[in-house]
């Protein structure tokens, strides 16, 4: 059985400190499709973080550092503030989970730890995450590291790391 392909996220805040994180996704794809979704999957990333997203590799490094994404990572970006989502996949059993670092703090529910789902892009990133991209050739859609589909979220929280 191949194992998905891990596509990385790179990310520095305002303190210069660095961090990243990963997306899987099945095998199968051209490269030109594993960059639409990398391009696409970026934007709905820093939708939801402070940060500035410098690259975005799958064997073959995607350079983002240019893209008008995000050109500076925001004032009050640490990367040491993240996301945690957590979800189910196709198969019973099988979770996965995605860190993605500099939260941005509006996108938390006041007075606790939840990310607010509800907001517009974090609700977006949810739905790409649980039903994929779609890419010349077809759908991209994240999975956990054995290729297994995600389909559901079960969580999504705040929680802080060192760097």
């Amino acid at each position: 059985m191949a194992l998905a392909v891990s596509i990385r996220f790179d990310f520095v805040d305002a303190k210069g400190k660095t961090s990243f994180t990963k997306v899987r996704v099945p095998n199968g794809f051209s490269i030109v499709a594993y960059g639409e979704f990398a391009a696409a999957m970026a934007q709905l990333i820093t939708d939801l973080t402070q940060s500035r997203l410098t690259s975005a590799s799958f064997s073959v490094a995607v350079d983002l550092s240019s893209a008008t994404i995000k050109a500076t990572a925001g004032v009050l970006s640490d990367i040491a503030q993240k996301a945690m989502f957590g979800f189910s996949t196709a198969v019973a059993g099988f979770r996965t989970k995605f860190k993605l670092p500099a939260l941005n703090e509006t996108k938390v529910t006041a007075g606790s730890d939840a990310i607010n789902q509800s907001d517009v892009d974090v609700a977006a990133l949810i739905t790409a995450m649980e039903n994929g991209i779609v890419v010349t050739g077809g759908t991209i859609s994240p999975t956990d590291q054995r290729g297994n589909d995600i389909t559901s979220t079960d969580y999504a929280k705040e929680l802080f790391r060192k760097t």
